[in-house]
């Protein structure tokens, strides 16, 4: 998505000594073990924690979150430098990953049974071996070809095999897709089929406008998801050369990944925007950067919750964050012309107006087990925490930036009144981010040369 430079490294002022890395050849292992190790744990209890009950509520699965929030804390608190996690630390990850796929695979709530889920739990499993199978492989690009292909079949088969997912995100991304091709208010149109979401578009327009072309041209926005997933991957195999394919393949391997395709909840999109955000960054191509990131605030209202991290960063700052809220209001702009009062409605007032419900993997469903409300407050504080920790302590880099908003938005997950599987999946993502933007962990002034 990015052409990629190489890039040399001023190390004056207070940060830390690290090495130029990544695309310059580097490979980025300045840093201590021990943040990399607590990130690659992290991931892994996020994993489980939302396969546990597919991503409603239980008590391991919210245990799990917990302590993965803890984890990735107490690594921006430390505020050292991460590395690139070498063959034997992916390979933790990965076997939890490979057991769960054969014990606990994702079936509950896939609308499929028989030949159709076993071809898919199968495939699951056999990607997940698939990128264990890479870490023996001397040629990095070939693996990561190999494990990328096998995911892309894997994610073709549920798509294929599960036709109608039977749920409301699903039904309002097809037929707002339909719409936009015929001139459509997504905003005033109502969901046939849906079992949940009947009139109201949740989401801001561009992901529907992102995700249309897949639905003209596949019949499903899926395809278009999946293609997101692909192209996630590989910005981040760009990021990270000489680091183990295996991962920028972790993006595939997830207990119940295939869940996630099958659903076409848009966490992918968003994973993928913020991705070129943070590759742009690195690289030095700004422009890239604001478009990406403003194309990001228009697709999903919750990301307007990392600007403040965004601003604060020397390598972006705030007149690029600027800009980039400028760029989501173009994007916007003609449907919030078109009709405000429906606009509104729709993108602000319906999710500010949902409850807090018991089956809901966040920490407000449990105190609403023991009859403890929590109101915005609840909210409001664990944003400050994890903001207050990542101003005092996080290091200003690439790899700071998607470990601050991999901290956000876990905080955002834990605390809001209803978080499911897909929310958790982005800060899920942003942790992989932030281990293969480790070659760029070179202090605050960095500057691109000419290849």
């Amino acid at each position: 998505m990015f052409g990629l430079s190489q890039m040399t490294v001023s190390t004056s002022g207070p940060a830390d000594p690290s090495v130029a890395g990544g695309l310059s050849g580097q490979t980025g292992r300045t840093g201590t073990h021990l943040p990399t190790r607590a990130l690659l744990a992290a991931w892994t209890l996020i994993g489980l924690g939302i396969s546990a009950h597919d991503g409603e509520y239980s008590a391991w699965g919210l245990a799990a979150l917990l302590g993965a929030f803890a984890l990735v804390a107490a690594v921006a608190l430390a505020g050292r430098p991460l590395h690139v996690p070498d063959r034997r630390e992916l390979a933790v990850p990965l076997a939890v990953c490979l057991v769960a796929a054969v014990v606990h695979p994702a079936y509950r709530l896939m609308h499929v049974r028989g030949a159709g889920i076993v071809a898919v739990d199968v495939m699951a499993a056999v990607t997940v071996a698939t990128v264990i199978a890479t870490l023996a492989l001397g040629n990095r690009r070939l693996g990561w070809w190999l494990g990328a292909a096998m995911a892309a079949a894997t994610g073709i088969v549920t798509i294929a095999v599960v036709p109608d997912p039977h749920i409301d995100v699903w039904y309002l991304l097809q037929q707002s897709s339909t719409g936009l091709l015929h001139g459509q208010d997504m905003y005033r149109q109502h969901w046939q089929h849906s079992h949940g979401l009947q009139a109201v578009y949740p989401y801001l327009p561009a992901t529907t406008v992102l995700l249309a072309p897949f639905r003209w041209l596949t019949t499903d926005v899926r395809a278009g998801l999946l293609v997101a997933s692909l192209l996630t991957s590989w910005q981040l195999r760009r990021l990270a050369p000489l680091a183990p394919a295996a991962l920028a393949l972790l993006v595939f391997v997830h207990p119940h990944w295939t869940f996630l395709v099958d659903q076409s909840w848009t966490e992918p999109l968003l994973l993928v925007l913020l991705t070129a955000a943070v590759v742009a960054i690195a690289t030095g191509r700004q422009v890239w950067a604001v478009l990406a990131l403003g194309v990001a605030l228009a697709c999903k209202q919750h990301i307007v919750l990392l600007l403040p991290l965004f601003a604060l960063w020397p390598s972006f700052g705030r007149k690029r964050t600027v800009q980039s809220v400028a760029v989501a209001v173009v994007v916007v702009l003609p449907w919030v012309v078109w009709d405000p009062h429906q606009f509104w409605h729709d993108a602000v007032k319906a999710n500010l107006d949902l409850g807090v419900i018991p089956r809901a993997l966040c920490v407000p469903s449990l105190l609403l087990r023991h009859d403890v409300a929590a109101g915005f407050w609840f909210l409001l504080l664990g944003l400050l925490f994890a903001y207050a920790m990542i101003a005092m302590r996080v290091r200003r880099t690439p790899s700071g930036l998607a470990l601050g908003s991999a901290l956000v938005l876990l905080a955002l997950d834990l605390a809001n009144k209803q978080s499911f599987f897909n929310h958790y999946t982005l800060p899920l993502g942003l942790l992989i981010v932030a281990l293969a933007a480790a070659p760029f962990e070179t202090g605050q002034n960095v500057e691109r040369t000419s290849s």
